[in-house]
């Protein structure tokens, strides 16, 4: 293991900028790279660059941060054509200075401009085309945009993660990954961001679109969130994102829980959601969700968990799901005019509503083919609601076990199948 305490080029006093002595070490051909805590903090004016079969530790307290003004992402792979394999990043406190940095975006230029590798996007760590790629335990700080972008990922993990966000720009995301990856494993994430806590675009906006495909076989496990934007946001324009899990998610949210989006990134390109599994949350709206005057204005896109036309979603199941409402009367789910679900289950569902308004459970104006509402407890302590508001069509449902004390159950509007 190589520590650069001592190593030439390498300080660590917050003025000397560290970046030649760092990169040095990682171009030596050691294996790991230790960063221990500095006099200061390491300084870095330009992107630190990873091999394969290579380790960057981090003392946990370690700070790396962006020099002011470099305009510079933070930590990358070095082969983005070819790609890596076996990269680990573990520990430090990744500071991007985003009070001392502008990217095009944050300058009102137009996204929708090619995908350029030169052009810095905000980003703190991009990793493209590597194989078993591992980033964890550390805290993401202060980015411009997103704290870790990834595409064309195969067998990776992000976990232990923390956001620190001083919240001063407007699309700080966390963990953003975009397509063709797979076999992935995202857990264990806290504190809140601007945007997408997590984000799988199988297909992005054409600044940002670092690459594009099919996103598969993922598992999101563990977020932690106050005041959060969007916990999770799932996003199809031409390539299905397919066999995702999505547990254990906690906190409040201005925005969505879990949204399925398609947002025109590729004009007419269809929105493909294969088997996707929702279990184990635990939310509500966050208190200072911008409220609606007058309460018929209350948009469906900030229900916590919206489906946008034209989603096309196979297989969706929510289990376990749990909200005590006292901010804002949104859905718990809400299927847009123009989506449209194969086979959609809830079941296990416990719903108090605190906030004095009505509100649905489930507000179709889609097409569900297969609808299966099972185990599910709604109490109005204040306002009431409906369990289900169809103006849709749903073709087939089963309910069993559904209790509602002050809501109307919903179901004399479901058209039945001659």
């Amino acid at each position: 293991m190589l520590n650069v305490s001592n190593y030439p080029g390498v300080i660590g006093d917050g003025t000397h900028d560290d970046t030649a002595g760092l990169q040095a070490a990682l171009d030596s051909g050691a294996s790991t790279v230790y960063l221990p805590v500095p006099p200061r903090h390491y300084l870095i004016s330009r992107p630190l660059k990873m091999h394969s079969c290579q380790t960057l530790t981090a003392d946990r307290n370690a700070v790396i941060r962006l020099a002011d003004h470099a305009h510079q992402h933070m930590l990358t792979n070095v082969d983005h054509a070819s790609g890596n394999t076996n990269i680990t990043v573990l520990g430090g406190i990744w500071d991007g200075n985003n009070e001392h940095q502008t990217c095009e975006y944050h300058q009102g230029k137009s996204w929708r401009v090619p995908y350029d590798p030169a052009r810095y996007l905000g980003v703190l760590m991009q990793f493209n085309r590597v194989k078993n790629l591992r980033v964890a335990n550390l805290t993401l700080k202060d980015p411009e945009m997103f704290g870790f972008q990834g595409g064309n990922l195969h067998q990776f993990t992000v976990e232990d993660i923390t956001f620190d966000y001083n919240m001063r720009r407007n699309n700080m995301d966390g963990i953003h990954v975009h397509g063709p990856s797979r076999h992935g494993r995202i857990a264990n994430l806290k504190g809140a961001t601007n945007d997408d806590m997590v984000a799988l675009n199988a297909d992005d906006g054409q600044m940002a679109e670092l690459s594009r495909g099919p996103i598969e076989d993922i598992q999101v496990d563990g977020l932690w969130c106050e005041n959060g934007y969007t916990a999770v946001r799932l996003l199809s324009a031409g390539s299905p994102v397919r066999r995702v899990t999505l547990t254990n998610i906690f906190g409040t949210y201005r925005t969505n829980v879990i949204s399925f989006t398609n947002h025109k990134v590729h004009p007419g390109e269809p929105s493909t959601f294969e088997d996707i599994l929702i279990s184990g949350v635990f939310c509500s709206k966050a208190s200072d969700a911008k409220p609606a005057t007058p309460p018929a204005e209350v948009w469906s896109g900030h229900s916590q968990i919206w489906i946008d036309a034209p989603a096309v979603v196979s297989s969706l199941v929510i289990r376990d799901y749990h909200r005590t409402e006292t901010a804002l009367p949104v859905d718990d789910l809400h299927i847009e005019e123009g989506a449209h679900v194969e086979n959609l289950v809830l079941s296990e569902v416990t719903l108090i509503n605190r906030c004095g308004r009505a509100l649905n459970i489930l507000h179709n104006r889609g097409t569900i083919g297969q609808l299966g509402i099972q185990n599910l407890n709604a109490r109005a302590e204040e306002a009431g609601g409906v369990i289900l508001r169809n103006t849709g069509h749903i073709a087939h449902i089963h309910q069993s076990n559904v209790t509602a004390k002050g809501f109307e159950l919903g179901v004399s509007s479901i058209p039945q199948k001659s």
